[in-house]
């Protein structure tokens, strides 16, 4: 199996430069957020999204203005799993490849 973490650190940055945040930005959310993305592992997977593209995006919920639009949200609650899901195919050509 594959260590998300060690992809994240490497490529994480990039992905956030390509959606516009500074790569800076990366800072602390890996180690913050990254392992609670295991339980969405079985959903990600039967969707076709690698895990670490699925968890690069997840990651990016927590930064405005994205952080609007899951979870508690003015239209009620966005499941993170299903958010990722949903915006996949928009983020994918921004995530770098998953060796």
């Amino acid at each position: 199996m594959r260590n998300h973490y060690t992809w994240l650190t490497h490529h994480l940055p990039e992905f956030f430069a390509n959606v516009g945040l500074p790569p800076a930005a990366v800072c602390g959310v890996i180690t913050a957020h990254g392992d609670k993305c295991y339980s969405y592992r079985p959903a990600w997977e039967k969707y076709g999204i690698p895990f670490e593209h699925a968890v690069a995006i997840y990651l990016l919920s927590y930064y405005h203005p994205w952080s609007l639009t899951v979870r508690e949200t003015d239209n009620g609650w966005v499941a993170p799993y299903q958010w990722v899901c949903d915006r996949y195919q928009l983020f994918k050509p921004l995530l770098p490849a998953v060796e």
